[in-house]
This record gives structure tokens, C-alpha cells and sequence, in this order.
């Protein structure tokens, strides 16, 4: 590399492991040499999106386009909304407040709305609990959804406002899936993480941070679970996730159709493979445009197959949460004409209620302890230890694979129970696997 190259390098791109890359220019990458390949990877201030076999969406600070020009890349400016007629057609997020307030008043005897955080901007980031006694916090499985994490990838919002609605309606005309769906789960659902990045119709936040690279990775030097001099989002996401018990839960972008399963950020197996891959199944099969997919066979990636992510709020869920995350990519445009939103919603809407569901196939316990603890599982079925898991205050649960299941519970004041539990998917509507351990 020429001398030219490493000042531009230290001018533009600096290392700080606590720092959301920051990405104010975008630009799609034709297939490039093995060499600069490696080069652009290497950096991690810098954001590859949405692989494809012949190109990549990059993303960095000012001077990227003047970098790679310099590294002899071959590349074009990427601008989402070139010749978008209906922009302005999308509520804003003020517009996107009153409409959840609105719907919540409607159906109040089963939602709450509040706020987990304010942004830069002072626009609070809103997240609705779905439950039958939502202001209580009961002895149930909990699953969730965050969309609009890039403000840029706007369909997953409208998605949450129409589905929190429909769910509100289906309760209320006693629809009996959502009944038992609604009367045995805490639901609780974020349409927006990032309203500034929406405001401003860019994928970062106010500062152009990028929400889904700033999150605590375990494969990298960022590796403790610290919300400290992360992005306010991401705070408040972090926030929520320790006070909660969430064991399912979906992000919401653009740019692709598929459902992306981890691990984002390493090429190893997910530990439990085989029921994110079915769980991933189950969604992109009743989606027409994942199901047909060209590109990924099925609808469904591994999302370091695809391309590594770092720093993701994915794998992030799980490791250090128990909250078994996928990544769902629900629009080939990122912020599509307005009126193929609808279209989308019909697409997915089964897929969405159904995936909450799925969150009751598992197992849990809850103690008198309210200090936490660790539980190792067993899967009796296969005689293998599946591993340890902390959990906190007096709740645990986890989504498992059918079959047979010993949980070893240590409280922190050092209890010591062993139970056997069963998970069974076909019949688990019904709130019947927590048990009692004391």
C-alpha cells in the first residue's frame, strides 16, 4: 500500500472499540479483487450490507468515496430514494406517536405504551406491551419486536403500527388464535429504535451511528455486556432487554427478503442450529417473495455466510440474554413507494402472529429466590448437556426443541432443585410450562 493510501486511512478511519461506526456515505461496490476485498473488511469503521454475488452496499464517515477511489475500487453512490414520488407520504414519527397512543387508548384493556428512552432529538422511543393484564408483570413467556433500527428501512415500521392494530381487533372479535396467543404471552413490540434516523431518512442515528453495529460483541474486544458510551438507542434497548425475560425475539430491516438466523459474527454453529433454522423455516415459507427466493434458497441465510456483522444486536440478544433473535429483511427497497407498504403487511402478517407463538415452545420455572441464579439443561432425550444459563430476579424460561428435559437450578443463596420438563410444541397455547420449584 502506498504512502498515499495509509494517510488517507488515518485520516478518515480511526479505532475505538466503544464507537458505532459512523456511515455519512454510501456506496455500492462492484466485484472487487481478493485484495481490496480484504482491505475494505479489514476496517472495521466501516459497514458491508446486503452481499450479493456480483456487488455490496458500503458504508462510512466523509472521505470513504474519496478512499476508495484511491484504492482503485470500483463503485457508485447509493441514493434510496432516486425518483421516489411518494416520500413524503410516511407519517412522521410525531405522526407515528399519536397513532400508537391512539390504538393503545382503543384496546387499553390489553395494552400499555411507554416509553424505554429518549434520543438525541428528544423523541421518545415507544414500545407497546400486548398482554391480558399488561399492567402486570406476569409469570409468562416473553417475546419481541424491534423495526426501523436503520432509519432508512422504514417498512418494518409500518408493519408494527398495522400489526399492533390487528392484534388489537383480532382480541377484540375474539379471533381464537390471537385470544390464546394474547391471554398466555407477554408481547412487547418497538416500531421504531431509531425516529431520528427516520426523520432524517438515514440509515444512522442524529450523530450517523449505526444502531446495528454497536451493541457488545463476544467475538471481539468489545466483549462486556456495557451500555456505557454507546449510542442513547442502543442504551435503551439494553435497558429493557436486563429488565425483561424475553426468549424470542425478531429485528426488522430492509433491503433484501430473507430471514437471517445467527450467528452474525463468527462462522461457528448456532447451539442450537437446527431450531433456529426450523423456526426461520416457518416464517419465510408463508412470505411468496422469501419462500421463491432466487438468491437464498428457502428464504433463509446464515448471517455470516451471508456477511459478518459486528457488533449486532442479534447475537447480542442471545449471548449475553437467552434471547434467541432473528434477523428479518422484509422489503427488496429499503423505503419502498408507500403504497406497496400494505402489500408487504398482507405478505407477512401470518408469518408475524405465528412467530409469537413459537415462543411458547419451551420450558421455564420460576423460585421464591429473587436474586437469580444459573440452571444447566439437560436433554434427557439425547443423554447431552446443552449447557449453563444465568438468569435473574425469580424467572427463567427458554424456547427448546421438542422433547424431554432436565433443568439443575442453583439459586445465588445456593438452593439446589432438579426438575423434569417436557416441551411439547404441538400443545403449548396453553401457560403450562413454567412450573413451580419451591
Amino acid at each position: 500500500m502506498n504512502k498515499k493510501i495509509i494517510f488517507i486511512l488515518s485520516i478518515f478511519f480511526s479505532i475505538n472499540i466503544h464507537a458505532a461506526p459512523i456511515v455519512q456515505e454510501a456506496y455500492l461496490i462492484s466485484a472487487a479483487s481478493t485484495y481490496l476485498n480484504k482491505l475494505i473488511s479489514s476496517h472495521r469503521d466501516l459497514v458491508i450490507d446486503h452481499k450479493t454475488r456480483n456487488t455490496f452496499e458500503l458504508y462510512g464517515p466523509k472521505g470513504l468515496g474519496k478512499w476508495l477511489k484511491n484504492i482503485g475500487s470500483d463503485f457508485v453512490p447509493i441514493n434510496h430514494f432516486n425518483e421516489l414520488k411518494s416520500i413524503d407520504s410516511y407519517p412522521t414519527p410525531a405522526q407515528i406517536e399519536i397513532k400508537l397512543k391512539e390504538i393503545v387508548k382503543k384496546y387499553s384493556n390489553i395494552m400499555t405504551i411507554e416509553s424505554i428512552g429518549k434520543t438525541i432529538q428528544n423523541n421518545d422511543i415507544w414500545a407497546i406491551k400486548i398482554s391480558d393484564n399488561p399492567s402486570s408483570d406476569e409469570v409468562e413467556p416473553e417475546v419481541k419486536y424491534i423495526a426501523n433500527m436503520h432509519g432508512n428501512e422504514i417498512v418494518g415500521r409500518e408493519l408494527m403500527v398495522f400489526l399492533i392494530n390487528d392484534l388489537g381487533k383480532m382480541y377484540q372479535d375474539k379471533n381464537q388464535q390471537v385470544l390464546d396467543l394474547i391471554n398466555n404471552t407477554e408481547i412487547y413490540i418497538i416500531p421504531s429504535m431509531n425516529p431520528d434516523g427516520a426523520a432524517l431518512r438515514r440509515r444512522g442515528n442524529y450523530k450517523y451511528a449505526d444502531l446495528n453495529r454497536d451493541f457488545p460483541d463476544f467475538s471481539t474486544r468489545d466483549n462486556q455486556n456495557d451500555p456505557t458510551r454507546r449510542e442513547l438507542e442502543t442504551q435503551a434497548v439494553m435497558k429493557l432487554q436486563k429488565q425483561r425475560n424475553f426468549s424470542l425475539s425478531i429485528n426488522f430491516h430492509g433491503g433484501a427478503e430473507v430471514v437471517n438466523y445467527p450467528w452474525d459474527t463468527l462462522p461457528d454453529d448456532h447451539p442450537f442450529l437446527e431450531l433456529v433454522k426450523d423456526i426461520s423455516t416457518s416464517y419465510a415459507d408463508l412470505v411468496p417473495g422469501m419462500r421463491n427466493s432466487s438468491e437464498f434458497p428457502g428464504g433463509i441465510v446464515n448471517g455470516y455466510e451471508w456477511y459478518e456483522v459486528n457488533g449486532g444486536m442479534q447475537d447480542w440478544s442471545y449471548y449475553w440474554h437467552n434471547d434467541l433473535q432473528l434477523t428479518v429483511e422484509l422489503s427488496n427497497n429499503k423505503w419502498p413507494d408507500y403504497s406497496r407498504v400494505f402489500a408487504y403487511y398482507n405478505d407477512n402478517k401470518q408469518p408475524l402472529i405465528n412467530f409469537l407463538e413459537d415462543v411458547h415452545q419451551g420450558a421455564g420455572f420460576i423460585t421464591k429466590e429473587t436474586n437469580g441464579g444459573e440452571v444447566q439443561i439437560t436433554d434427557l432425550d439425547n443423554q447431552r448437556n446443552l449447557g449453563n444459563f444465568s438468569y435473574f430476579k425469580n424467572e427463567f424460561y427458554k424456547v427448546l426443541p421438542e422433547g424431554n428435559y432436565q433443568f439443575n437450578i442453583t439459586t445465588t443463596a445456593n438452593k439446589k432443585y432438579s426438575r423434569s420438563l417436557k416441551v411439547d410444541a404441538t400443545n403449548s397455547k396453553e401457560n403450562g410450562n413454567f412450573i413451580k420449584v419451591d
